[in-house]
């Protein structure tokens, strides 16, 4: 539940921001509600207006969440920080005073405007100017409050501002905190996924690679690329050609074992790396995957066809070097003598590098 709640608004790419406005809210909704019963029950509080206020504060506050919900995310960040500071400097003039501490709250928002506009350093320092010449009007302002407080209850206040305080700030951290872990495991996550075709890049595929290479007893490298793709790319569009790219990639994947790696290398090309399998295995996995691709035409939705796609691969195959560089070239060679024998084929190479050998 109290994750739907901070999520409300993320739709629109600012996450981090609107995940923090709508703690603020969550958070700040019972310490207000906290706050003003110990207060009435301290002060003995029967004033219409008191109550009134208050109510309205409240509102205030849920409307941030609503204006979050509409996409509305400047609105909803710019509306809190009002509603918050009005608050703060209502209770610290009119109704408590100076002395109770209360606009000790204002000093929770500079962290918080660092926080909620990082990407816009002129609004933010905007407002934290406004803050500061706040804190030193609520500073300066006669004090004449309705309801004042004595030496016991200046320290209740005392104590209820630090509360506050250190609750919103330690709960606004550890928001921070999870958000910024979350975004270095999505700029991770980045690094090493194709973003179109969801599977492994080929520098992260390398790097699977370097560490397991001493471990592996044989290495069969499997590269291919999708027969006339451009032809696909200038008949039908660029959208289709990723439609395309991406119908490959799921007809290959139902057919993978578990140990095997599968990678995209840019463009349609791809590859596949397969430790310690036999020749016999990488022979029949590609043929498999060769038919699979060829009985599959890729549906394409908008235009109501269907395209027929095939593809030709080299499969470079080794017991003893195991040397990914020069595995790849040998898998590239045997690609390009699969096109030669017209396509929809596979190529095996191994034992002599430098010749292909028909599968």
């Amino acid at each position: 539940m109290l994750n739907k709640i901070l999520n409300i608004g993320t739709s629109t790419g600012k996450r981090h921001a609107v995940r923090m406005t709508n703690l603020f809210v969550v958070i700040g909704l019972p310490l207000l509600a906290l706050n003003v019963i110990v207060q009435a029950l301290e002060h003995n509080i029967t004033a219409i207006e008191f109550w009134l206020v208050n109510g309205l504060v409240v509102f205030a506050y849920t409307l941030t969440l609503l204006f979050n919900w509409l996409n509305q995310n400047d609105l909803a960040r710019a509306w809190l920080l009002t509603v918050f500071v009005l608050d703060i400097t209502l209770a610290s003039t009119r109704w408590f005073g100076i002395e109770s501490f209360i606009f000790f709250h204002l000093i929770v928002i500079y962290p918080v405007a660092f926080l909620l506009w990082q990407e816009k350093p002129s609004i933010r320092n905007a407002i934290l100017a406004l803050i500061s010449v706040a804190f030193f009007a609520v500073f300066y302002w006669p004090s004449d409050p309705m309801f004042p407080s004595d030496v016991e209850q200046k320290r209740s206040s005392m104590g209820l501002v630090f509360i506050n305080c250190a609750i919103l700030l330690s709960i606004v951290a550890k928001l921070f905190s999870i958000d910024t872990q979350r975004a270095h495991r999505h700029l991770a996550e980045q690094a090493r996924i194709d973003p179109l075709t969801n599977i492994l890049n080929r520098r992260e595929l390398e790097r699977q690679l370097d560490t397991q290479c001493e471990s592996v007893l044989s290495m069969a490298v499997m590269l291919f690329d999708i027969d006339k793709f451009k032809h696909i790319n200038d008949q039908y569009g660029h959208h289709t050609g990723d439609d395309a790219l991406k119908h490959v990639v799921a007809c290959v994947k139902q057919q993978l074992p578990e140990e095997a790696m599968f990678a995209r290398f840019g463009g349609d090309e791809f590859c596949i790396l397969w430790a310690n399998c036999q020749r016999q295995q990488a022979q029949d996995l590609a043929n498999i995957i060769v038919k699979q691709v060829a009985e599959k035409p890729c549906s394409v939705n908008d235009q109501h066809l269907a395209i027929s796609i095939s593809i030709s691969m080299g499969i470079a195959f080794e017991t003893q070097r195991k040397d990914l560089s020069r595995l790849l070239i040998d898998a590239d060679n045997a690609m390009y003598a699969a096109k030669r024998k017209g396509r929809n084929t596979f190529v095996t190479t191994w034992a002599q590098p430098s010749q292909a050998v028909p599968a």
